[in-house]
């Protein structure tokens, strides 16, 4: 399975977060810029539904994410199914608990073209994405980022900010898909060490590796 492929299947490039602030940002933009700038690392919990272009709602789940920048970061589906994508900052792991399959790739554009890099690239923001302050609605602030490479995997999301948190996320794909996510819980006591963003592979799993 390909690491796009896998991005957008757990919704992973879905997670653009921020840190807790009381500050009354001017803009949607602004809020992101405060979080790239200043948030090196957080946990938190996530909720997920994904709505087909009918309407109808295709699958739920719940996870956990952390991350520390530059680049390493944990994504885990607990529910309904264990998935999880995982990076050192070097290279990122999909590992698919119910097949028993891990692959492995070097993490290069592999997410610099996705709103993953919002959350953990180093990269400046405005050279990835067009990004467009939408205005206040249900007491947030909405921010519009559409992807500059046309052969990205989303078409454009939907950032909901609150308190300069992301409190909703909304991805948009080609085809009208829709996956929304709430983001909640959010801890910033503590750092995690980089070990707990490396692989170990179970006994009895092969990890392949590509390029």
């Amino acid at each position: 399975m390909r690491i796009q492929q896998y991005l957008y299947r757990t919704g992973f490039a879905l997670a653009l977060m921020a840190g807790t602030s009381s500050v009354a940002w001017a803009s949607a933009q602004d809020a992101l810029s405060n979080f790239v700038k200043n948030r090196g690392f957080a946990e938190g919990q996530f909720s997920q539904v994904v709505i087909s272009p009918t309407g109808a709602v295709k699958q739920r789940g719940t996870g956990e994410f952390s991350f520390s920048r530059p680049g390493k970061f944990r994504w885990e589906i607990k529910k309904p199914y264990p998935l999880l994508l995982l990076s050192n900052g070097t290279v990122v792991v999909s590992f698919d608990e119910d097949m028993g399959h891990a692959t492995q790739k070097p993490i290069g554009n592999a997410i610099d073209s996705t709103p993953v890099a919002l959350l953990f690239g180093s990269k400046d923001v405005d050279k990835l994405f067009n990004l467009k302050d939408e205005g206040s609605k249900d007491g947030k602030q909405w921010l519009v980022v559409k992807p500059k490479d046309k052969d990205n995997l989303f078409d454009f999301a939907r950032i909901g900010w609150k308190d300069g948190l992301p409190v909703n996320l909304e991805i948009h794909d080609a085809l009208g898909q829709v996956t929304q996510l709430e983001l909640t819980n959010w801890r910033f006591d503590k750092q995690l060490p980089a070990s707990y963003f490396e692989f170990k592979a179970p006994a009895g799993v092969d990890l392949i590796r590509t390029q």
